[in-house]
């Protein structure tokens, strides 16, 4: 199997204000609407993000390894998002993390390092 592409979804209940959520979070609106129930964000090459509007589905865990941790969750507090602080992962030279719930439960980790 060669994959081209990766999908990461979660599903919303209210498909409105998850979308608007994760605008906030990822920095930016979706890239694309491919669907009416579907807002699309290409993270990384390769890598797309969706909310669906799904409501009968359960919650997901989505982990982002990003350039700044502290940065982003300056960024993420200035915006009304509650982030806590970093913790150090043990077992791992230098990954710290930081993890938390968008407004439907779907578990969000932040994560910086190796």
């Amino acid at each position: 199997m060669k994959v081209t592409d990766i999908f990461l979804s979660i599903n919303a209940r209210d498909f409105e204000a998850q979308t608007a959520w994760w605008a906030t979070l990822i920095g930016r609106d979706p890239d694309r609407n491919p669907m009416p129930s579907c807002q699309e964000w290409d993270l990384a090459p390769s890598v797309r993000f969706q909310v669906l509007d799904s409501p009968a589905n359960g919650p997901t865990t989505i982990s982002l390894r990003i350039d700044s941790l502290v940065a982003e969750i300056g960024r993420l507090r200035k915006a009304d998002l509650e982030v806590p602080d970093p913790q150090k992962v043990e077992g791992f030279k230098t990954l710290h993390w930081s993890a938390f719930t968008d407004p439907e439960g779907n578990k969000v980790n932040l994560l910086e390092g190796v």
